[in-house]
């Protein structure tokens, strides 16, 4: 499981260091792929492989099931570590996330969420204590 909020930098290069914590639970490799709110998601193969499923329509001209296909698929990448324990992250999906240099690795559970830190700092400023309330009541939580 993944968990907790860690800041980090990403090189010039667009090659990202993960935290030791999150590395074991990735595997060998792992998928990087466009996310929600304009992050990016860190998944290990096991469970990318059950979204894909889930993501696989009745009909192949349903057009709900290609939309989330194309979306989530079509920018999909699987990639290892490299020697030094990092990531690369390809230019389309920096472009995507606004990722420079300053980032924000949330670990959300099954999947690790990459932020550009301008986006993560937003995204947690609308959050207040009567949303989370509200949210919570409608998860039955």
């Amino acid at each position: 499981m993944f968990q907790g909020a860690h800041p980090y930098r990403i090189d010039d290069k667009g090659r990202l260091k993960l935290p030791a914590e999150f590395v074991p639970a990735l595997g060998a490799s792992f998928t990087l792929t466009r996310g929600h709110n304009g992050c990016l998601w860190v998944m290990p193969e096991a469970d990318w492989q059950r979204v894909v499923e889930r993501l696989r329509g009745e009909s192949i001209v349903d057009q709900r099931a290609l939309a989330l296909q194309r979306y989530f698929i079509g920018s999909a990448v699987t990639l290892t570590l490299d020697g030094q324990g990092r990531l690369s992250v390809p230019p389309v999906l920096r472009e995507f996330a606004a990722i420079r240099h300053e980032v924000m690795l949330v670990g959300t559970g099954a999947r690790i969420e990459v932020w550009a830190r301008e986006r993560w700092d937003e995204y947690e400023s609308r959050l207040n204590d009567e949303l989370i309330a509200e949210l919570a009541r409608a998860a039955g939580l």
